[in-house]
């Protein structure tokens, strides 16, 4: 018995020395993980598709060569996306005169109003002396924003290139690997729990399927119709920068909430300061904003997430947090789905969390059992009263 003890515990300590090691390997090629994470993540948002391909006859190769071809598609239109944004940032580094002449037209527009105000002196210098320490911070902080993202693009240009070819074939890869992949890692898990890991992960599957998918759709579609908006604003009303915009739109409307804030808040700043009429280009190019966002999430994204991920604002709201305590936007991204994910565990682990409350709240319960028996007693008190009168009367009790 011992000697069967002594095997459990090496046996478990060798696992835990193996987990140890593997991770801290991980973390030491950590650069080299985000591709690999990128690749997985399109796998398995095509990996539904791929399935409903094999079950109308095709073989996985067959289905796979298919999704894949139409992943280069969309991959070749991202490509040329991205290198027309590149050209207009280097226009925007290059020569940012036009931004900061408007912001110079507004700075001074915006002095008049506060002149032309019946203000005291006092309020009124402080006032000006707020617009012109406001004007020159975003003055730096433009430039100091151009002049940061043309380095760090230009300094990665060449990992970027080279992770842009690496991505297809990872993510090909993947794809026809993945019901292998998912058969190793079951057989990882002893036979006795086999069944209810497959149930739980199924359910955190169909949660993260129709999550990914469906943020895949909505940041699309949102950034899509952002960067038209912004284009025929260019067109009627001189808005420049329309395609940058467009994209970071695209990218970080995935972060819940604050993503749209800081879409709009650019928009509208980006349009006041380059358009020939800048208030009306501003509210146009705010109000689209909103109105996209408000469509997406009301009329777009309930068809296409289905029930969503069940999680309730307040708790949306605390994975955010709880992602951005953590000093990286990626964080905050993942946060969402980590928490829709445990809420699955505690379900299963925890089957009442589901259950529709009763109309009696719990802490009633036991009142309402206490007041229930001393009615139980008070009768059977009551009939035996009755008994003993009857008796004394010489009736004997039925």
């Amino acid at each position: 018995m011992k000697r069967s003890l002594d095997a459990i515990v090496l046996r478990y300590v060798g696992y835990a020395l193996v987990f140890l090691g593997g991770a801290y390997l991980l973390y030491m090629v950590r650069s080299a993980l985000p591709i690999f994470f990128v690749a997985a993540l399109l796998a398995y948002a095509s990996e539904p598709v791929l399935q409903l391909l094999e079950r109308r006859g095709y073989s996985r190769s067959g289905a796979v060569g298919f999704v894949f071809l139409v992943f280069l598609l969309l991959f070749a239109l991202l490509v040329a996306l991205l290198i027309a944004a590149w050209q207009q940032a280097q226009e925007l580094q290059g020569n940012p005169k036009p931004f900061l002449d408007s912001l110079s037209h507004w700075q001074e527009n915006l002095r008049t109003m506060i002149l032309r105000m019946r203000l005291p002196g006092a309020l009124k210098t402080g006032a000006l002396s707020t617009v012109a320490q406001l004007s020159a911070r975003i003055t730096e902080w433009g430039q100091g924003f151009a002049v940061s993202m043309m380095q760090n693009i230009v300094g990665s240009l060449g990992a970027l290139m080279v992770n842009m070819i690496i991505l297809p074939i990872l993510t090909l890869n993947f794809m026809l690997e993945m019901n292998a992949i998912r058969g190793r890692a079951l057989m990882l898990v002893p036979p006795e729990h086999r069944r209810d890991v497959v149930e739980i992960a199924a359910s955190i599957n169909g949660l993260l399927g129709r999550y990914v998918r469906g943020q895949m759709i909505v940041c699309g579609l949102f950034g899509l119709l952002c960067t038209i908006s912004f284009w025929i604003l260019g067109l009627t009303l001189g808005m420049q920068y329309g395609l940058i915009l467009g994209v970071i739109a695209g990218v970080i409307y995935i972060v819940p909430y604050v993503g749209v804030l800081a879409v709009v808040s650019a928009a509208g700043l980006t349009a006041y300061l380059t358009s020939s009429q800048p208030g009306l280009c501003a509210a146009l190019a705010v109000g689209s904003c909103v109105v996209f966002n408000l469509a997406i999430d009301y009329v777009i994204a309930p068809r296409v997430l289905g029930k969503g991920i069940g999680l309730h604002p307040l708790l949306v709201i605390f994975a955010l947090l709880a992602g951005a305590s953590m000093g990286s936007p990626i964080y905050m991204i993942l946060a969402v789905p980590v928490v829709a994910s445990l809420r699955v565990l505690l379900i299963y682990l925890f089957p009442q969390m589901t259950t529709p409350l009763p109309e009696t709240p719990p802490e009633n319960e036991k009142s309402n059992r206490d007041e229930s028996h001393e009615e139980h007693v008070t009768e059977i008190v009551q009939q035996t009263n009755v008994a003993e009168a009857k008796a004394s009367e010489g009736i004997t009790p039925v």
